[in-house]
């Protein structure tokens, strides 16, 4: 098996809990730091961060009262820092790695300072391929409209910028965990959600056994002893995790749920249709529960789901559970309205496995009435996620009408985009080739009529291109008047 290609930061060797009295977090304004450090600015800690560059995430962690800089340069880590955060996506040789060294103070990743504030919680760890951040912030607003004042970090905004990180003052905290780097080995929980497991990272993980084999060492080394695993049973990965789990005494508690025969939450009667979908949930002893939702898409009656018997397991009244997930109005970036002008409405996709993508234009697809059609501005992550999964990701983007393909945030190899237009038109689907992301979008709009729905989608910077991107947006209204 293949090592990871993580680039190696090195962290500090600590024991027990970490000192974050005075914290200083490098790449501050990322969607998985800026919640923690929010987090660590609302329990009383000193914090401070570097970023790349300024930004609307950055202004709300100013707000919160944290020291941020744009730019990383040494003389950010003060001589009394206690301890230095870092993601794998920061530098080797970034500054102030390295004097936070010379200084001699604790440099440790993301996931440890995440631990640190779980300490002391009932800790429900929301993990998976797709569908983390959606199930984690169900969970997260759940909790909050039950009075149960939880803490919560979410790899995404539940409504305004910088809303993804909370310190409350109840029991429960719940963290969307992070797999791409490894990093979910060793996170500390009393309950597990994993919404599903479907090969992703290549860069990190060699092949399908090891993504699989890296959930389970993250369960067996994490997970209470008197802990409970909730899996999705219509994840075929899932199903092997289960299995294996059952293979070994001394394993949590696994409950099994989905549409499956095997679940023992089972979902059924699952529609969406016009933004809003319901199903069936039927649990132990008859129990029989109506999801109700007003996000579209079946896989978000999926992660409703999860998260209803996570509720569960956590003491809450189902009844109650069930009627505040009425009540969810969707994470940011997931797919989330972006705006609407004569007629043409355009949503927001953070969408980059192929498995996301087929989810979310299904979702597109329940949106349409008579006559509409989907146009998908596609940006790709990069060069070797296309390499892994182009043929998967052409006959997922298959199913929109017109897919217009744009250049990635960083850049793509001159072909790839080309490779990727010639695996969308094998597959039968529309396709065009527009490299400038404002252009792309512009394009889009152009060709927009009433009752279309226009996906943005990607994990990269297409909604927040700037003047030109709200310019294409303008000229929807424009085309379709």
């Amino acid at each position: 098996m293949a090592e990871t290609a993580v680039p190696r930061i090195t962290p500090t060797a600590t024991s027990g809990l970490l000192d974050l009295s005075r914290v200083h977090f490098v790449g501050i304004g990322g969607m998985g730091m800026q919640p923690v450090a929010a987090i660590c600015a609302q329990r009383g800690h000193i914090v401070s961060g570097s970023d790349a560059r300024p930004s609307a995430r950055l202004e709300s962690l100013t707000r919160a009262g944290v020291q941020v800089r744009a730019g990383h340069h040494a003389e950010n880590v003060w001589a009394d820092t206690t301890t230095v955060v870092f993601t794998h996506a920061v530098a080797e040789d970034n500054p102030e790695i390295a004097k936070a060294r010379e200084l001699g103070i604790p440099v440790v990743h993301r996931s440890a300072v995440l631990n640190t504030l779980m300490a002391g919680h009932t800790s429900v760890a929301v993990m998976g391929t797709n569908g983390k951040s959606s199930t984690s912030a169900m969970l997260a607003f759940s909790l909050a409209r039950l009075g149960q004042n939880p803490s919560y970090m979410v790899g995404a905004d539940l409504d305004v910028t910088g809303s993804g990180g909370r310190a409350g003052q109840g029991k429960v905290f719940v963290a969307e965990v992070d797999e791409s780097d490894r990093t979910h080995i060793g996170t500390r929980m009393d309950v597990a959600v994993i919404t599903n497991i479907d090969y992703d990272h290549p860069e990190n993980y060699a092949d399908e056994a090891a993504y699989l084999a890296a959930f389970e060492d993250c369960v067996r080394a994490g997970l209470n002893a008197n802990g409970t695993l909730i899996l999705n049973a219509d994840s075929a990965g899932c199903r092997k995790l289960a299995d294996r789990l059952k293979h070994h005494s001394g394993g949590p508690q696994v409950v099994m749920v989905g549409s499956s025969a095997e679940a023992d939450w089972r979902m059924s009667l699952a529609v969406t249709s016009g933004g809003r979908s319901r199903a069936v949930l039927r649990g132990p002893a008859g129990l029989t529960l109506d999801l109700a939702l007003r996000v579209p898409g079946v896989h978000q009656l999926a992660n409703a789901a999860c998260a209803a018997v996570a509720l569960h397991v956590l003491g809450q009244d189902l009844d109650q559970a069930v009627e505040q997930l009425r009540y969810f109005d969707g994470a940011q970036r997931r797919m989330t309205g972006a705006g609407e002008e004569r007629g043409v409405r355009v949503y927001d996709s953070y969408a980059h496995h192929p498995g996301e993508v087929r989810a979310d234009l299904a979702a597109a697809r329940s949106l349409l009435s008579d006559g509409g059609r989907i146009i998908t501005v596609f940006q790709p992550s990069d060069a070797q996620r296309l390499a892994v999964f182009g043929g998967a990701y052409a006959v997922a983007l298959s199913a929109s009408d017109l897919t217009v393909l744009t250049d990635s945030t960083r850049g793509l190899p001159a072909p790839a985009l080309e490779t990727l237009l010639t695996q969308i038109t094998a597959a039968e689907g529309s396709v065009r080739k527009v490299p400038v992301r404002a252009e792309a979008a512009v394009h889009a709009a152009e060709v927009a009529r009433p009752g279309d729905v226009i996906v943005l989608m990607g994990a990269g910077d297409l909604v927040e291109s700037g003047l030109a991107l709200k310019a294409a947006l303008s000229a929807v209204a424009v085309i379709a008047a």
